[in-house]
């Protein structure tokens, strides 16, 4: 689906891409096998099985250490210290197992949706050789990279840590109960695929309509034509992740409240301040990727597209709707992440002014 492959970034952004199918399906959260002889997935029901059993079981194990760690929890200075932050980071372990839970039951759920988009574009593939010339997409390698090593780094972090835990449970549960971190992010990163495939075809579209001076009436239909066909199946997209992705962000919001919080609490209330250096890669790495999300959905390379087939044609959009979806192409965007990051900030001005006291 990528040739040609070259460059440095074409590679590595087509390696991240079999390392993140290859985990996924090691993990039973892509059910699916590839019909050589049609070029199409089909779901597989023992990879379904799989998947569901691997990822109930792995469930249960970080209920289980959420349980062993609650009984523990008394012995963090920190919530001897400030006894608002104990109960602040109950709540979050809560919603966040909630999460983790909701997105691996909706994967299986919606599993035969996730067919049918790969489908549409593995046939996409086939359908657009002769109508957009092959070419490498550094938008796309630039996206795939930015998100991997966001990823990556998060989890890295995170594994870290809760490793060095001094818990009295043992280390193959503490890497167990990582395991459905890894998997929802996993399940993000299919919908940033689908996202970044989608857009790989606009921005071929776009870059076709911008170099070819001389287009014959019929390529221009059926560019317009592959257009809607885009339209449509961004908006398919979006109805089978919208919600997944919704609550991912409000998890990363959550958590860097909690997190800055946390730091206020021992570097302020403690005299703790090496805290800040030691924490402060994974709240970045977590802003980043955060924002990451926002900007891969809110790209507007439609609103291009729109813009150059209305030199070529007579297309008037008076639905405004229409208009929007033209240029956004989803309805995650950047006002929507900014609204999230004050909305997120005042939390924490109120945390702080209501447990000012105990600071």
């Amino acid at each position: 689906m990528f040739q040609p492959r070259r460059g440095f970034n074409c590679h590595l952004a087509w390696f991240m891409l079999q390392t993140t199918l290859y985990a996924s399906w090691l993990l039973g959260l892509f059910p699916f096998t590839f019909d050589s002889r049609r070029k199409q997935l089909k779901r597989s029901r023992w990879l379904l099985l799989y998947g569901f059993v691997l990822n109930h079981s792995l469930t249960m194990c970080l209920a289980l250490s959420s349980h062993l760690a609650s009984k523990q929890r008394r012995k963090y200075n920190a919530f001897e210290r400030n006894p608002l932050l104990e109960k602040i980071y109950l709540q979050f372990e809560v919603t966040a197992f909630f999460t983790i839970s909701v997105l691996l039951l909706m994967n299986v759920w919606k599993s035969n949706t996730v067919r049918e988009i790969a489908n549409e574009l593995l046939t996409l593939e086939g359908q657009v050789k002769d109508l957009l010339s092959p070419k490498n997409c550094p938008n796309l390698n630039c996206f795939v990279i930015k998100k991997h090593v966001a990823v990556i780094g998060q989890l890295m972090i995170s594994i870290y840590f809760c490793l060095r835990q001094e818990n009295s449970y043992p280390k193959i549960l503490k890497i167990l109960c990582c395991l459905p971190s890894v998997g929802s992010q996993l399940i993000i990163m299919h919908f940033h695929t689908e996202i970044i495939l989608v857009y790989r075809y606009v921005w071929l579209v776009n870059e076709t309509l911008e170099e070819s001076n001389h287009l014959s009436s019929s390529r221009i239909r059926a560019l317009a034509s592959l257009y809607d066909l885009l339209l449509k199946l961004s908006e398919l997209v979006v109805a089978n992740n919208d919600l997944q992705l919704i609550l991912m962000l409000t998890i990363y919001l959550i958590g860097n409240t909690v997190q800055i919080f946390f730091l206020i609490v021992l570097g302020v209330s403690m005299n703790m301040r090496y805290i800040y250096l030691v924490a402060s890669p994974q709240l970045i790495l977590n802003i980043w990727d955060f924002w990451l999300n926002i900007v891969v959905c809110d790209s507007h390379c439609g609103d291009q597209t729109s813009k150059v087939l209305k030199l070529f044609t007579d297309l008037e959009h008076d639905d405004e709707d229409l208009e929007k979806s033209l240029c956004g192409l989803f309805s995650i965007n950047y006002n929507m992440g900014f609204q999230m990051i004050i909305t997120s900030f005042l939390y924490l001005v109120y945390l702080v002014q209501f447990d000012l006291m105990n600071l």
